[in-house]
């Protein structure tokens, strides 16, 4: 019996050891340098990218392998070259500026704000009036640019050099005479406001509403008062936004009303010639800017001169320029212009170029000489206005910045990636001033037959659209990621066959194909192992199987022989104790408690 057993367990033991040898061999050959050949050969032969599987082609000789192999690095090279190329054109040079497909109408643009300045700075007969000595002259030298006095060394404050302007400035009640816009008279104090420049205090025309140009709006940068009884109300305009959906009546920034002189604006304008006491120029009349309504205008160095006696004609011509919201991703130092939510500007709401140089310039001037020009925006309230002791400083901080070639720039003052300016041509003609010359059906006659008749000191100047309709300018990308991505993938399939796809395989052969092997071996393995579960014996220590085997032959008789349980089979059945013996125990199935089945011997089969 103990050598039926140990028998058993040998072939049991023997059989398992061979299933669980046969498993390690397989993950053996699943991760050794074989497995991995096959693969790769594999792949070789399947794969989609051209040239591949002439390097697992058997039938071919070592040579021609080799000839494949040189050409696939050879194009993988040339692929690389000029795809870097495509990448270089569009990490350099993103942008394109394209011109719009569809026209704008300049209805839907506001008519540019313009700025008149009188070339006379201060009245002559207010100028008398104030003592040599005072606080207010030595302010009022500082507005004249009279040179550097370092003899006067009074600190002028914002609120002092307020006052004093008003004082001496010809207010544009004075110096408008008429004023007319789409076809229609208007008073001129409805149409124009006080502002001031580095010119002085001049008039301004459709310009926006301080309290939507300035971020920490207060009373104070009003020159005058708002007119409650004036029937237009402001509005908020930005290049970007643009008009609002729902408009007033009647508002400003006003837009056009449509073509010619007839429709623009038409002022008369009073040099008052014999009131001139200090200008920056050389001649008599007036100075004028036509720009966005949302900048502030600096006619210094930008504007034009109109002398008294000339009627001027000045044709508009809006440019605008976009932008498409795909650039938002483009870096700022690469795309080179900013959007209106990307400002980091203290004074001004509304982004532009101007009004960032207006900053960049006020906080120069601090640094450099502890002093703010009085037109430029006040960024610390408590800073002095440069006075004429301050004049060296003064010009040579300017001299710099706008000469662009030293470390006083203002060169991070990018363009707005959506910009509104105007092109104005300028063509004049003189005033007759003969007494018996008739005015046009346009103006009025008191005008030539009035109190300033003398036509040598007046200025008429028409601002107009040519047409109504334009087209504007846009920034876009040039190479997005969609454009380098089929440029890239038309280069790789046009020198190997890429595409995605061929992605997807080499993450198949690397990932999925060696998981999907690995957990084949281990349901084979686990199959196996339920197969053969049943001949598998319990493991127990032996020398303990040892002791119970002799206990149980102690007590019972060994199982019978196949001979013996035939003959009992023949014989008529008896009563059966219900005490199990070790041959029950030994049993595949279980012995039922009604009758006793007869063994059964699976290895004999």
């Amino acid at each position: 019996a103990m050598a039926l057993v140990k028998s058993r367990r040998r072939r049991s033991v023997s059989s398992l050891g061979k299933i669980d040898s046969g498993s390690e061999d397989d993950e053996d050959t699943l991760c050794s340098c074989a497995a991995i050949k096959r693969s790769v050969v594999y792949y070789l032969k399947n794969s989609t990218l051209h040239g591949l599987k002439y390097l697992a082609e058997e039938s071919i000789t070592i040579p021609e392998r080799v000839f494949f192999g040189i050409a696939f690095v050879l194009v993988v090279i040339l692929s690389v070259f000029f795809i870097s190329n495509v990448y270089v054109k569009w990490s350099a040079s993103p942008i394109i500026i394209s011109t719009s497909a569809k026209q704008k109408m300049t209805s839907n643009m506001p008519f540019p704000a313009i700025t008149i300045c009188n070339l006379n700075q201060a009245l002559l007969t207010k100028v008398n009036r104030i003592s040599r000595s005072s606080t207010n002259f030595s302010l009022l030298m500082g507005l004249c640019d009279q040179g550097a006095d370092n003899t006067i060394s009074y600190i002028g404050t914002w609120k002092y050099f307020k006052a004093i302007l008003v004082e001496v400035a010809q207010p544009c009640e004075k110096m408008l005479l008429y004023c007319s816009f789409g076809s229609r008279e208007e008073e001129c104090s409805l149409l124009f406001n006080s502002i001031l420049t580095d010119d002085g205090l001049c008039c301004n025309f459709n310009a926006l509403d301080p309290s939507y140009l300035f971020m920490n709006y207060s009373e104070d940068v009003r020159w005058e008062s708002a007119q409650p009884n004036s029937r237009y109300e402001a509005i908020d305009w930005t290049p970007e936004k643009g008009y609002a959906r729902k408009l007033p009546e009647f508002y400003y920034p006003r837009t056009s009303g449509g073509t010619g002189i007839r429709m623009g604006l038409t002022v008369v304008l009073n040099a008052s010639i014999s009131e001139y006491y200090c200008t920056k120029s050389m001649s008599v009349g007036f100075k004028v800017l036509v720009h966005n309504p949302a900048e502030l205008p600096k006619l210094s160095n930008y504007g034009f001169v109109v002398t008294a006696g000339r009627e001027a004609r000045i044709p508009i011509e809006p440019v605008y320029e976009d932008a498409l919201p795909t650039i938002r991703t483009i870096k700022r130092s690469v795309r080179r212009c900013l959007f209106s939510d990307e400002n980091d500007l203290t004074y001004y709401r509304a982004y532009s170029r101007k009004n960032c140089e207006l900053e960049c310039e006020a906080k120069l001037l601090l640094r450099e000489c502890s002093c703010v020009l009085y037109y430029l925006p006040r960024i610390d309230p408590l800073a002095r206005v440069c006075g004429p002791n301050d004049n060296v400083c003064t010009d040579r901080v300017q001299t710099e910045i706008e000469s662009s070639m030293t470390n006083l720039s203002c060169e991070s003052c990018w363009p707005g990636c959506f910009e509104l300016t105007y092109k104005a041509t300028v063509s004049t003609a003189s005033i007759v001033s003969d007494p018996r010359f008739r005015a046009g059906g346009n103006l009025p006659e008191y005008i030539f037959h009035g109190p300033h008749s003398n036509s040598s000191e007046l200025s008429i100047l028409h601002f107009y659209y040519m047409t109504n309709i334009f087209r504007s300018t846009t920034k876009s990308e040039m190479f997005g990621f969609t454009e380098f991505l089929s440029n890239t993938g038309g280069l790789l399939g046009l020198f190997m066959g890429f595409s995605i796809f061929s992605v997807i395989e080499i993450v198949y052969y690397i990932t999925v194909r060696p998981y999907c092997a690995s957990r084949t071996l281990k349901q084979r393995h686990h199959l196996r192992l339920e197969q053969l579960r049943w001949l598998t014996p319990v493991r127990v220590p032996e020398r303990r199987m040892i002791r119970r085997h002799r206990g149980i032959l102690s007590r019972n008789p060994p199982p019978p022989s196949y001979s013996e349980l035939q003959k009992r089979r023949n014989r008529p059945e008896k009563s059966v104790s219900t005490k199990r013996t070790l041959w029950q125990t030994l049993q595949v199935r279980p012995a039922e408690k009604a009758e006793m089945e007869p063994p059964v011997y699976p290895y004999l089969d």
